[in-house]
């Protein structure tokens, strides 16, 4: 991330850098990425057109970085609720919750995530195959636990992420739901059963 951002030194520094970012983040999800400019960007984040250079080398970095900005505070939002969970199962299932919950209370991470396929196809493909990586790896020791049955693990994260995005998609930005648990429940419910 560090390529992607000169990070700052000073507590001053991260405020204007914040405001940056929530500017962009703004703008992206309002206007789309296309039609934001630096200028739009700093005029919001009320700072001189010069200063994001300080931070960044153009709009698709800023735009990267919180892409990866999200990868990570999704994973870890994620982790720190299924801390000292020791079922494989429950952990899926808390885990949906609290990506659900992530996404409600930050709506435009959609939208930005899913604009990056028509800004930089390469980046939409990096967010999801790091996003599964993960995921890959967790599903393999839930296997060698014995806790999952012994499916193709890729084939294991791209289904549950899947899950987890359609299941957002409608009971979040079609439905504006705001309780999960039932929801929840019968996601695990069918994954548990199985379907056929």
């Amino acid at each position: 991330m560090n390529t992607l951002v000169n990070l700052p030194k000073t507590k001053r520094g991260q405020a204007t850098l914040d405001r940056i970012c929530s500017s962009a983040e703004q703008l992206f999800f309002k206007k789309g990425y296309h039609a934001t400019s630096i200028n739009d960007i700093t005029y919001k984040a009320k700072v001189a057109p010069g200063t994001f250079y300080i931070y960044f080398t153009d709009k698709v970095s800023v735009y990267k970085y919180l892409l990866i900005s999200y990868s990570h505070a999704i994973r870890m939002n994620i982790a720190k609720d299924v801390k000292g969970v020791h079922s494989r199962k429950e952990a899926e299932r808390i885990g949906l919750k609290s990506f659900l919950t992530f996404i409600k209370e930050h709506p435009h991470v959609y939208n930005i995530i899913w604009e990056s396929l028509y800004i930089d196809k390469k980046l939409f493909i990096e967010y999801y195959t790091e996003f599964a990586q993960y995921y890959i790896e967790h599903i393999q020791r839930a296997q060698a636990e014995g806790q999952m049955r012994d499916h193709d693990p890729e084939v294991v994260a791209y289904l549950l992420m899947g899950v987890s995005n359609f299941i957002g998609l409608n009971w979040i930005m079609f439905k504006e739901t705001t309780e999960f648990d039932d929801v929840v429940d019968k996601v695990i419910k069918a994954l548990d059963e199985g379907l056929f």
